[in-house]
């Protein structure tokens, strides 16, 4: 239903954390057994984490991975906790950081979200700008309920401590809004991804689309 809440098993937290990521294709299954049974669980006893979902685009060389973590608080990421985990990697996560390539590494607060729900694909748009008036919320909620899409979430990127294993993907001066839109019908998601969801965000520059499919959601 539009403009309905989402409940706990959607967007969970208001703050969430984006990591994208490429795998050496000859790593793959070793890579989906680390990071699917050990490493996600893992993050997920930390402070403040609240659930993930894992997301992949295309297959073998041309695969990339997405997972969102919810949050409590952008404190989360800044737990003695957490910091330790991130200086003490386990076996399995040393010999797996060297075949995971293309990293990036966000932290988005929350600024709208509607609908309820989350479907088989992931749908997103990340454009630039700076501060709330980067993120036209009204514009882009009211898609849930349309196409298939169950729940719209949008947020703009907060300043975070960069992953101590991978160089620094966020840069203060180069803000950027996020909008994803969760839902059943791949096909209409595309279509929207090229025509009624970009061109609610009037002005924007350096708009990056994308589409994902769900692996798994904890």
């Amino acid at each position: 239903m539009t403009g309905m809440p989402s409940g706990p098993a959607d967007w969970p937290g208001p703050i969430f954390l984006a990591i994208g990521n490429s795998v050496a294709p000859v790593m793959s299954a070793d890579y989906e057994a680390w990071h699917g049974i050990e490493h996600v669980p893992e993050r997920l006893t930390m402070p403040g984490f609240l659930a993930a979902k894992r997301y992949v685009r295309g297959r073998g060389a041309a695969a990339r991975y997405l997972t969102l973590y919810d949050l409590d608080a952008a404190e989360a990421l800044e737990t003695s906790e957490y910091l330790h985990l991130l200086a003490n990697p386990t076996p399995e996560t040393l010999r797996m950081r060297p075949a995971m390539g293309a990293f990036s590494r966000f932290v988005y607060r929350e600024t709208s979200r509607a609908g309820r729900g989350f479907g088989r694909y992931l749908a997103g748009v990340t454009w630039q700008g700076r501060g709330e008036e980067a993120v036209p919320s009204a514009a882009l909620t009211d898609l849930a309920g349309r196409s298939g899409v169950l729940s719209v979430r949008t947020g703009v990127t907060l300043t975070a401590r960069p992953h101590p294993a991978f160089p620094a993907t966020q840069d203060a001066s180069a803000a950027h809004g996020i909008a994803l839109l969760s839902g059943i019908d791949r096909e209409a998601l595309l279509a929207l991804l090229r025509g009624a969801f970009a061109s609610r965000i009037p002005g924007s520059t350096g708009l990056t689309a994308f589409i994902y499919e769900l692996i798994a959601a904890y």
